[in-house]
Protein backbone atom coordinates (compact mmCIF):
# COMPACT_ATOMS: atom_id res chain seq x y z
CA UNK A 1 0.00 0.00 0.00
CA UNK A 2 2.85 2.41 0.83
CA UNK A 3 4.45 1.62 -2.52
CA UNK A 4 1.17 2.38 -4.32
CA UNK A 5 0.82 5.72 -2.54
CA UNK A 6 4.43 6.60 -3.31
CA UNK A 7 3.94 5.70 -6.96
CA UNK A 8 0.84 7.90 -7.11
CA UNK A 9 2.77 10.79 -5.58
CA UNK A 10 5.59 10.35 -8.08
CA UNK A 11 3.18 10.23 -11.01
CA UNK A 12 1.48 13.42 -9.86
CA UNK A 13 4.81 15.19 -9.61
CA UNK A 14 5.96 14.12 -13.04
CA UNK A 15 2.69 15.07 -14.75
CA UNK A 16 1.98 18.34 -12.96
CA UNK A 17 5.26 20.15 -12.32
CA UNK A 18 5.81 21.42 -15.83
CA UNK A 19 2.37 23.00 -16.06
CA UNK A 20 2.66 24.66 -12.64
CA UNK A 21 6.06 26.16 -13.45
CA UNK A 22 4.97 27.41 -16.84
CA UNK A 23 3.43 30.79 -15.91
CA UNK A 24 5.57 33.79 -16.88
CA UNK A 25 5.63 37.04 -14.91
CA UNK A 26 4.52 35.61 -11.57
CA UNK A 27 6.68 36.15 -8.49
CA UNK A 28 8.63 33.25 -7.05
CA UNK A 29 6.33 33.31 -4.02
CA UNK A 30 3.25 32.99 -6.23
CA UNK A 31 4.79 30.15 -8.18
CA UNK A 32 5.84 28.45 -4.94
CA UNK A 33 2.31 28.70 -3.52
CA UNK A 34 0.89 27.19 -6.70
CA UNK A 35 3.50 24.42 -6.73
CA UNK A 36 2.81 23.56 -3.09
CA UNK A 37 -0.94 23.48 -3.71
CA UNK A 38 -0.95 21.60 -7.01
CA UNK A 39 2.08 19.30 -6.70
CA UNK A 40 3.91 19.11 -3.37
CA UNK A 41 0.71 18.64 -1.35
CA UNK A 42 0.08 15.38 -3.19
CA UNK A 43 2.61 13.84 -0.80
CA UNK A 44 3.44 16.57 1.75
CA UNK A 45 -0.15 17.09 2.87
CA UNK A 46 -1.80 19.42 5.32
CA UNK A 47 -2.23 18.49 8.06
CA UNK A 48 1.12 16.65 7.78
CA UNK A 49 -0.21 13.71 9.78
CA UNK A 50 -2.34 12.81 6.76
CA UNK A 51 0.73 12.32 4.53
CA UNK A 52 2.00 8.82 3.63
CA UNK A 53 4.05 7.35 6.48
CA UNK A 54 7.44 7.58 4.76
CA UNK A 55 7.02 11.21 3.63
CA UNK A 56 8.96 13.63 5.87
CA UNK A 57 7.42 16.46 7.87
CA UNK A 58 8.55 19.77 6.33
CA UNK A 59 6.70 22.26 8.53
CA UNK A 60 9.18 24.38 10.49
CA UNK A 61 12.24 22.79 8.89
CA UNK A 62 15.19 25.18 8.54
CA UNK A 63 15.29 27.10 5.29
CA UNK A 64 19.00 26.51 4.70
CA UNK A 65 18.56 22.76 5.07
CA UNK A 66 15.57 22.72 2.71
CA UNK A 67 17.48 24.74 0.11
CA UNK A 68 20.40 22.34 0.39
CA UNK A 69 18.19 19.29 -0.06
CA UNK A 70 16.24 20.76 -2.97
CA UNK A 71 19.51 21.55 -4.72
CA UNK A 72 20.72 18.03 -4.01
CA UNK A 73 17.57 16.68 -5.63
CA UNK A 74 17.88 19.04 -8.59
CA UNK A 75 21.47 18.07 -9.36
CA UNK A 76 21.15 14.40 -8.41
CA UNK A 77 23.50 14.63 -5.42
CA UNK A 78 20.93 13.11 -3.09
CA UNK A 79 21.16 9.62 -4.46
CA UNK A 80 19.00 7.37 -2.30
CA UNK A 81 16.38 5.34 -4.19
CA UNK A 82 13.42 7.41 -3.00
CA UNK A 83 15.11 10.65 -4.06
CA UNK A 84 15.80 9.24 -7.49
CA UNK A 85 12.30 7.88 -7.97
CA UNK A 86 10.23 10.75 -6.55
CA UNK A 87 12.18 13.99 -6.50
CA UNK A 88 14.90 14.18 -9.14
CA UNK A 89 12.65 14.86 -12.10
CA UNK A 90 10.38 17.53 -10.55
CA UNK A 91 13.27 19.23 -8.71
CA UNK A 92 15.23 19.52 -11.95
CA UNK A 93 12.58 22.00 -13.17
CA UNK A 94 12.84 24.30 -10.13
CA UNK A 95 14.95 27.44 -10.62
CA UNK A 96 16.90 29.16 -7.84
CA UNK A 97 14.25 31.76 -7.03
CA UNK A 98 11.49 29.19 -6.81
CA UNK A 99 13.69 26.88 -4.76
CA UNK A 100 14.28 29.65 -2.20
CA UNK A 101 10.58 30.48 -2.11
CA UNK A 102 9.60 26.85 -1.52
CA UNK A 103 12.09 26.59 1.34
CA UNK A 104 10.75 29.82 2.87
CA UNK A 105 7.18 28.52 2.60
CA UNK A 106 7.83 25.36 4.60
CA UNK A 107 10.27 26.99 7.05
CA UNK A 108 7.60 29.55 7.99
CA UNK A 109 5.06 26.87 8.97
CA UNK A 110 4.50 25.89 12.59
CA UNK A 111 6.19 22.56 13.44
CA UNK A 112 3.82 19.70 14.09
CA UNK A 113 3.56 18.56 17.76
CA UNK A 114 5.10 15.21 18.57
CA UNK A 115 3.24 11.93 18.78
CA UNK A 116 3.32 10.02 22.08
CA UNK A 117 4.69 6.47 22.06
CA UNK A 118 5.99 3.70 24.29
CA UNK A 119 7.48 5.39 27.35
CA UNK A 120 10.30 2.89 27.87
CA UNK A 121 11.31 3.05 24.20
CA UNK A 122 11.25 6.84 24.26
CA UNK A 123 13.43 6.91 27.38
CA UNK A 124 15.97 4.63 25.73
CA UNK A 125 15.93 6.72 22.56
CA UNK A 126 16.40 9.90 24.57
CA UNK A 127 19.50 8.47 26.26
CA UNK A 128 20.96 7.30 22.94
CA UNK A 129 20.21 10.66 21.33
CA UNK A 130 21.85 12.63 24.14
CA UNK A 131 24.85 10.43 24.88
CA UNK A 132 25.37 7.89 22.09
CA UNK A 133 27.13 4.67 23.08
CA UNK A 134 30.68 5.67 24.10
CA UNK A 135 31.76 2.06 24.70
CA UNK A 136 31.08 1.32 21.01
CA UNK A 137 32.28 4.72 19.77
CA UNK A 138 28.75 5.68 18.72
CA UNK A 139 28.55 9.46 19.05
CA UNK A 140 25.53 11.38 20.26
CA UNK A 141 22.99 13.16 18.02
CA UNK A 142 22.47 16.22 20.21
CA UNK A 143 25.85 17.76 19.39
CA UNK A 144 24.69 18.57 15.86
CA UNK A 145 20.89 18.47 16.00
CA UNK A 146 20.52 20.24 19.36
CA UNK A 147 19.42 19.04 22.80
CA UNK A 148 15.73 19.20 21.82
CA UNK A 149 16.37 18.01 18.23
CA UNK A 150 15.54 21.52 17.07
CA UNK A 151 18.39 21.55 14.56
CA UNK A 152 20.19 24.63 13.28
CA UNK A 153 21.08 25.86 9.81
CA UNK A 154 22.29 22.92 7.76
CA UNK A 155 21.51 20.47 10.56
CA UNK A 156 17.83 19.54 10.14
CA UNK A 157 15.14 19.77 12.75
CA UNK A 158 14.31 16.21 13.83
CA UNK A 159 11.79 16.95 16.59
CA UNK A 160 8.40 15.53 15.72
CA UNK A 161 9.69 13.82 12.59
CA UNK A 162 7.96 10.56 11.75
CA UNK A 163 9.57 7.47 13.23
CA UNK A 164 9.10 5.47 10.02
CA UNK A 165 10.89 8.15 8.01
CA UNK A 166 13.76 8.52 10.51
CA UNK A 167 14.22 4.76 10.64
CA UNK A 168 14.37 4.48 6.86
CA UNK A 169 16.81 7.37 6.46
CA UNK A 170 19.21 6.04 9.09
CA UNK A 171 19.09 2.61 7.46
CA UNK A 172 19.81 4.13 4.03
CA UNK A 173 22.80 5.99 5.46
CA UNK A 174 24.08 2.83 7.13
CA UNK A 175 23.87 0.99 3.79
CA UNK A 176 25.58 3.89 1.97
CA UNK A 177 22.47 4.32 -0.17
CA UNK A 178 22.29 7.92 1.01
CA UNK A 179 25.53 9.87 1.19
CA UNK A 180 25.57 12.22 4.18
CA UNK A 181 29.26 12.43 5.04
CA UNK A 182 29.66 12.66 8.80
CA UNK A 183 26.44 10.73 9.43
CA UNK A 184 27.92 7.46 8.22
CA UNK A 185 30.33 7.20 11.14
CA UNK A 186 27.65 8.47 13.54
CA UNK A 187 25.01 5.84 12.79
CA UNK A 188 26.96 2.87 11.46
CA UNK A 189 27.23 1.24 14.89
CA UNK A 190 23.55 1.48 15.79
CA UNK A 191 21.48 -1.69 15.99
CA UNK A 192 17.96 -1.92 14.55
CA UNK A 193 16.49 -1.73 18.05
CA UNK A 194 18.53 1.37 18.85
CA UNK A 195 17.44 3.06 15.64
CA UNK A 196 13.81 2.30 16.50
CA UNK A 197 14.25 3.80 19.97
CA UNK A 198 15.85 7.00 18.64
CA UNK A 199 13.16 7.35 15.97
CA UNK A 200 10.38 6.84 18.52
CA UNK A 201 11.93 9.46 20.80
CA UNK A 202 12.24 12.01 18.00
CA UNK A 203 8.65 11.45 16.91
CA UNK A 204 7.50 12.14 20.46
CA UNK A 205 9.06 15.62 20.69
Amino acid sequence: MRLLRATACCAALLCSTGAVLGADGDSAQMRAARLVSDVCSGCHRSPPASSPALVPMLAGQHKSYLVWQLRAYRFGFRDDPQAHDRMWSPAAKVDDALLEALAEHYAAQTPVPGTPGDAALIARGKALYASGVPSRKVTDCASCHGPAAEGSGMFPRLAGQRADYVTREISLIQLHLRNVGIMHSTVEGLSDDEIKAIATFLQSL
